[in-house]
C-alpha cells in the first residue's frame, strides 16, 4: 500500500517535470524566435550602415562644396561691408554740404525779412506821402471839428478818469457831456495829431443805438474836447448803489455785446474798444427798463497811440492786453470781467477771478463768463455768438 502510494507520487512528480519542461520548451522557442527577429533587425541596420557608409563621399563633397560657398558669400559680403562704409562717408559729405546750404538759405532768408521790411517802411512812407498831398488841396476842416467857442463848460463834474474828466456843457442850445483829456497826458506832435484825427473820423461814423452819439470835438492846439450826448447816469455809479435783476443784467449786457459787435464788424478793419469798464457803459431808461451805450470808442484808440500807458482799467484787460498782440478778442475778455461785475456787484478782481466767477448763481452767465476769460483768445466766443446767448435770455 505504501509502495503504491510512492509511485503515485512520483508520477505526479513526473507529470509536474513534463510540464515545466515543456514549458521550458515553448520559452526556448519563444527566445529563439525573438533572436530570429533580433538578427532580422541586425541585418537591415548593417545595409542601412552599408548604405550611408556609400553616401558619405557624396555628402563630404556636398559640405565641401557648400564650405566653398560660404567663404565666397563671405567674401563677398566683405566687399559690401566696404562699399557701405563708402556710402556711410558720402552720406556724411552730403549731409554736411545740406547743413551749409541750409545755412546760406537761412542768411538768404534773414536777408530777404530785413529787404521786405525796408520795402514795407517805403510803403508805409510813400502812403503818409500820399495821405499828406491829398490833404494839402483841401482847407475845410472835417465834419466832426466843433469850434472850442462853440462849447459853453459848467461847473458840473459828471466823472472823473486815469487821463480825463467828463463835465456838462452846452452845445447848440442842447446839453451834452464834454470829455476834457488832461493835457499833461496827450502831446499832439504832427504825428500824433494825424492819428488823433484818424480816430475821430472813425468814431463820426459810427452809428449805433448802443454806442454813446459822437458829437464832434476841437482840433485846435488845446487840449482836445470831445463832446458826446448826456446820458443819465452810468452803470458803475448804478452798482454803488445796488445789485442789479438778472433780467437786468440780461438786457445791459445785451446792449454792450451789440455794440462790441458793431464795432468789431467795422470795415475796412475792425475798431477794437480796449477800455470796456463799467464807467464807460453809460445807461439812459427806456420806460422802467435801464439801457446800455458804450462811449469811449474812439478816444481809447487814439489815447492808445500818444499816451506813454496803456489804456483801459487793468482789472478788466486780458492777459494779451499790453502786448502787441491784440485783436477783438480783448474786448470779449474784458466783457466778461464787466459781465461777472454785472452778476455778483463786485469790481472785478484778478487775483480772485476763479472766486468771483464761482459766486455767479446763473449757470448760463456763468459758463458764458469762464469762456470769456480762456487765456487762448482764439477759444473765446466772438461778440456776434454771444448776442445769440443773451438774447434768448430777454
Amino acid at each position: 500500500m505504501e509502495l503504491t502510494q510512492q509511485l503515485e507520487s512520483v508520477q505526479v512528480q513526473l507529470r509536474q517535470r513534463d510540464g515545466k519542461q515543456r514549458e521550458v520548451t515553448q520559452q526556448l522557442t519563444n527566445v529563439q524566435g525573438e533572436l530570429r527577429e533580433r538578427n532580422e533587425q541586425l541585418r537591415e541596420r548593417t545595409l542601412q550602415l552599408t548604405n550611408v557608409e556609400r553616401q558619405l563621399p557624396e555628402k563630404d563633397g556636398q559640405l565641401r562644396e557648400m564650405t566653398q560657398q560660404l567663404s565666397n558669400i563671405q567674401g563677398q559680403l566683405r566687399k559690401r561691408e566696404g562699399q557701405l562704409r563708402e556710402l556711410t562717408q558720402q552720406l556724411t559729405n552730403l549731409q554736411g554740404q545740406l547743413q551749409e546750404k541750409v545755412r546760406e538759405n537761412t542768411s538768404l532768408e534773414e536777408e530777404l525779412r530785413a529787404k521786405e521790411q525796408e520795402v514795407n517802411e517805403l510803403e508805409i512812407s510813400l502812403s503818409t506821402a500820399q495821405q499828406a498831398l491829398r490833404g494839402r488841396p483841401r482847407q475845410q476842416s472835417p465834419d466832426w471839428v466843433i469850434s472850442r467857442d462853440q462849447i459853453q463848460l459848467t461847473e458840473k463834474c459828471l466823472g472823473r478818469g486815469g487821463w480825463g474828466s467828463v463835465v456838462e456843457g452846452k452845445y447848440c442850445g442842447c446839453t451834452v457831456a464834454v470829455k476834457q483829456i488832461y493835457k499833461v497826458l496827450l502831446n499832439l506832435s504832427s504825428h500824433n495829431r494825424q492819428l488823433f484825427e484818424r480816430e475821430m473820423s472813425i468814431a463820426s461814423r459810427c452809428r449805433h443805438p448802443c454806442l454813446l452819439q459822437f458829437i464832434g470835438a476841437t482840433n485846435d492846439e488845446g487840449s482836445p474836447l470831445f463832446v458826446t450826448e448826456l446820458m443819465e447816469s452810468s452803470l458803475r455809479k448804478l452798482l454803488e448803489q445796488r445789485s442789479l435783476s438778472s433780467t437786468e443784467v440780461a438786457v445791459i449786457s445785451l446792449d454792450v455785446a451789440r455794440a462790441l459787435n458793431y464795432l468789431h464788424q467795422k470795415k475796412p478793419r475792425p475798431i477794437i474798444h480796449r477800455d470796456i469798464s463799467s464807467a464807460n457803459v453809460l445807461l439812459w431808461r427806456q420806460a422802467d427798463q435801464w439801457r446800455g451805450k458804450v462811449s469811449d470808442y474812439g478816444a481809447a484808440n487814439i489815447m492808445q497811440h500818444t499816451m506813454s500807458v496803456c489804456p483801459g482799467v487793468a482789472v478788466y484787460s486780458a492777459p494779451e492786453a499790453f502786448t502787441k498782440n491784440q485783436t477783438v478778442n480783448v474786448d470779449v475778455y474784458s466783457f466778461g470781467a464787466l459781465l461777472c461785475e454785472m452778476s455778483i456787484g463786485e469790481l472785478p478782481d484778478p487775483d480772485r477771478r476763479e472766486e468771483q466767477v464761482a459766486m455767479i448763481t446763473d449757470r448760463i452767465f456763468r459758463a458764458l463768463i469762464r469762456r470769456c476769460f480762456h487765456q487762448d483768445p482764439q477759444e473765446r466766443p466772438t461778440m456776434e455768438g454771444i448776442i445769440g446767448e443773451l438774447e434768448k435770455l430777454v
